[in-house]
């Protein structure tokens, strides 16, 4: 996830709130303070309950106007101002309801909903909590009451009020998801599953349960299984964005970016209007190596296409995500100062966005002004110091800059406030080994490690540094335990090919590498050492694939055109081998 952190679809966002909340529908009885011979009010609710909001709306208002006054009238009419998007009016309408209704939780319900469309979790907690009391045998507040509690991160209360709603409903699968979402929010991907399975489990034909399972499989590396998944959800539901979104990320962890801009063209097809699917077909663009699609596809976006500005004009740019997804694509165009622009230009235009700050600054320190991205990344950390990626690029920036003492303290502060952010543990470690503190990056990892057993990336971390202390036996448990969590991690595989190949077990070494080679990027030393390893086997043509691959990704590394002249000499093409030594010739002198 991060990195390039993948984005989590729109049902599964901190926003879901509004969605799951817009879905509730009471059914309680109040008692009507007028003689309705015609029961209009009953009328009304029922053109509600069909979905004909616009009816009901004036069935309701019209009751209004002729002096009507009951509960259940300013509940409907609060439903109907949440179906329009009118959360404050809803609020006002809810309290109306419970003034006149005092000893009922419904309208309590209401105003927790109401709240949450606002982002107000707290105040929808408290409102939820008020309904429970009133009405304890409302399994709705009991279940908005879950999901308001996992948005929040709290998931020890969500789980116990989940207990209760399970004693009152045992066949209800929706605070189950709602336990799944929380999970996978908090990167508990095994927890999530289990939820997922016992959503499936109530309700075999739920929209979400089949997607949600193969994100979950997919963030445990269980790709055919995932895939499976989503291509199941496809088949219930052609027009299930999330599963092609699934694939697409599939397709991108593979490194098949073409498979995976098939799928998010799909999927923007699907929905034209959600940003997410037309942002992951650009990022997928870029890494595929198509800058000016990718440029193009953003510029098409109905977002886009509401800013008048022209295409270099930085007010053009519609969100933070597809402003840093120009100005990447600009750069790779070669028109930095373009992208530059584009990124000043959107942080002058929402001073106040911590998230606007540090794509800036990221944006120059991927250009190599370390210095100069201190500044914006300083002000970002201020803005929103309960980010960690602000605080992880600032000592990034510090400790490029030379100040690296400063980049530790910023980076371990951070990793107090969010120990279970196992990046943040991370660069606390690169900064110790910047600072050649060895000892004391172990100490961090292990430290890590404690908030997060399964943290494969600091598994293989401490394996790196136990390689490099010459502990070759506790490197090896590490790497084991590295795989053992995730059996593709790159880092730990490309560290395993190099403890085999100094090992001289060149056997193991071509096994391990070719699985790295298929995670890893192509610039990567396993590809190189999956030609050498292949060399050493007596296959110089199977060899000469990833020597090719290596050596167009690192043009700069004299030792890939020796390999791959080596390979190709094996094969009997002693002018091919011939050119390629004079290249390392070349590219040793330009060194």
């Amino acid at each position: 996830m991060s990195p390039r952190t993948r984005k989590i679809p729109r049902g599964d966002r901190l926003g879901a709130l509004a969605v799951a909340f817009g879905s509730f529908r009471s059914e309680a009885r109040f008692s009507i303070m007028w003689h309705d011979p015609e029961d209009r009010l009953q009328k009304a609710i029922e053109r509600f309950e069909e979905a004909d909001f616009e009816t009901a709306w004036r069935m309701l208002r019209g009751l209004e106007r002729k002096g009507v006054e009951s509960p259940r009238l300013e509940l409907y009419l609060g439903h109907c101002h949440l179906e329009f998007d009118r959360p404050e009016a809803a609020v006002r309408r809810y309290r109306r309801a419970a003034r006149l209704g005092p000893r009922r939780g419904e309208p309590w319900v209401g105003l927790g909903l109401a709240f949450g469309r606002l982002g107000r979790l707290r105040k929808a907690c408290s409102a939820l909590r008020r309904a429970v009391r009133l009405s304890p045998e409302l399994e709705e507040a009991h279940c908005q009451l879950v999901h308001c509690h996992v948005l929040l991160g709290e998931m020890d209360r969500a789980l116990a009020v989940a207990r209760r709603v399970e004693a009152l409903d045992p066949t209800c699968p929706h605070v189950h998801r709602h336990l799944a979402i929380g999970h996978f929010l908090a990167a508990r991907y095994v927890e999530s599953l289990a939820s997922w399975r016992r959503v499936e489990a109530r309700d075999p034909d739920h929209a979400d349960a089949a997607t949600g399972i193969g994100r979950c499989l997919a963030r445990l590396r269980r790709g055919t299984e995932a895939r499976a998944s989503f291509q199941r959800a496809l088949v219930r539901d052609p027009s299930d964005v999330g599963a092609r979104l699934g694939l697409g990320d599939l397709a991108a962890d593979d490194r098949k970016f073409e498979d995976a801009v098939e799928h998010y063209r799909a999927a923007v097809a699907i929905d034209p209007v959600d940003p997410d699917p037309r942002e992951r077909l650009a990022e997928a663009l870029l890494d595929a190596g198509h800058p000016a699609a990718a440029l193009e596809s953003l510029a098409d976006s109905p977002a886009a296409a509401e800013h008048t500005g022209t295409a270099d004009s930085a007010l053009s740019v519609p969100s933070v995500t597809t402003a840093a997804l120009e100005a990447r694509a600009l750069r790779a165009l070669g028109r930095r100062s373009t992208g530059l622009a584009r990124l000043r230009g959107l942080a002058s235009s929402a001073p106040s966005s911590a998230e606007a700050w540090c794509v800036l600054g990221e944006y120059l320190l991927e250009e190599g002004h370390a210095r100069a991205a201190i500044a914006p990344l300083r002000r970002a950390h201020r803005l929103d110091s309960s980010a960690p990626t602000a605080a992880r690029l600032l000592a990034r920036a510090l400790g490029r800059a030379g100040r690296r003492k400063e980049a530790v303290s910023t980076v371990a502060s951070a990793s107090r406030r969010h120990p279970r952010d196992p990046q943040v543990h991370l660069d606390v470690a690169a900064a110790l080994l910047a600072r050649e503190r060895p000892a004391a990056a172990e100490r961090a990892l292990l430290r890590g490690l404690s908030w997060n057993p399964d943290g494969a990336d600091l598994w293989a971390a401490l394996a790196e540094i136990a390689i490099t202390g010459g502990r070759v036996p506790e490197a090896r448990g590490r790497l084991r335990a590295a795989l053992r969590r995730d059996r593709r991690h790159p880092r730990a595989l490309s560290l395993l090919v190099t403890w085999l190949v100094d090992a001289g077990q060149w056997t193991r070494a071509a096994h391990a590498a070719r699985a790295a080679a298929r995670v890893v990027e192509d610039r990567d030393p396993a590809v190189r050492l999956l030609g050498l390893a292949l060399l050493r086997l007596g296959r110089p043509r199977e060899a000469m694939a990833p020597l090719r691959r290596y050596v167009l990704a690192a043009p700069e590394d004299a030792q890939g055109y020796e390999l791959l002249a080596d390979a190709l000499e094996g094969s009997g093409d002693h002018d091919g081998a011939l050119a390629q030594r004079r290249l390392a010739a070349a590219v040793t002198r330009a060194a």
